[in-house]
């Protein structure tokens, strides 16, 4: 059963701390602005993707694709931010999307899967790294137990990145591996 929506004061509802923008400088010196996605941004969902190798693609949705799909795009346009949150990174100076990190709660409402993507050009620069620290960030003030994710097992940056932030890494079959973060002490959290 999902909880009830949280009065507007919650520290992790939009217009809140949590909400504010940040802006850092990534390798490569592109200026990135990361902030929480807003439904305007279905715009630029599109784009985004275009500039993004069909083997990132494949890596990131499990399967080819050429496009993002009206459901996907969908769903991230209208985020129920109770039991979702997306944060997008815009290049500064164009506006471009350049990476997009969401977060799920699971019907346990402890638990939340990640999915994060970033411009092919720009892996390696450190745009997931700040991306999933973000996303981390929220889950903590969330006081979320957990978050994980399904990652292929050739997609070995990701891995690497994960195991970096103090990611679990387990086998769960079919060449995929799952990995977990526990974000409370406690080990039966």
């Amino acid at each position: 059963m999902r909880r009830r929506a949280e009065p507007a004061s919650f520290a992790v509802m939009p217009g809140t701390p949590i909400a504010s923008e940040m802006r850092e400088t990534l390798r490569g010196g592109e200026r990135v602005l990361i902030r929480r996605a807003r439904p305007d941004d279905v715009a630029a969902y599109r784009d985004f993707v275009r500039h993004v190798d069909a083997e990132d693609l494949r890596l990131r949705f499990f399967a080819h694709i050429a496009e993002l799909t009206d459901s996907e795009a969908d769903k991230l346009a209208h985020l129920d931010y109770v039991h979702d949150m997306a944060f997008v990174a815009l290049d500064e100076v164009s506006g471009e999307m350049l990476g997009l990190v969401r977060l799920r709660d699971e019907l346990d409402e402890q638990t939340a899967e990640y999915a994060i993507l970033v411009r092919s050009r720009l892996k390696g620069h450190g745009l997931g790294w700040l991306l999933m620290q973000r996303v981390i960030q929220y889950a903590r003030a969330k006081n979320l137990r957990r978050v994980y994710g399904d990652v292929l097992g050739d997609n070995t940056m990701m891995l690497q990145m994960v195991a970096e932030l103090g990611f679990h890494i387990e086998d769960i079959g079919s060449g995929m591996k799952r990995v977990v973060l526990n974000l409370r002490s406690d080990p039966r959290a």
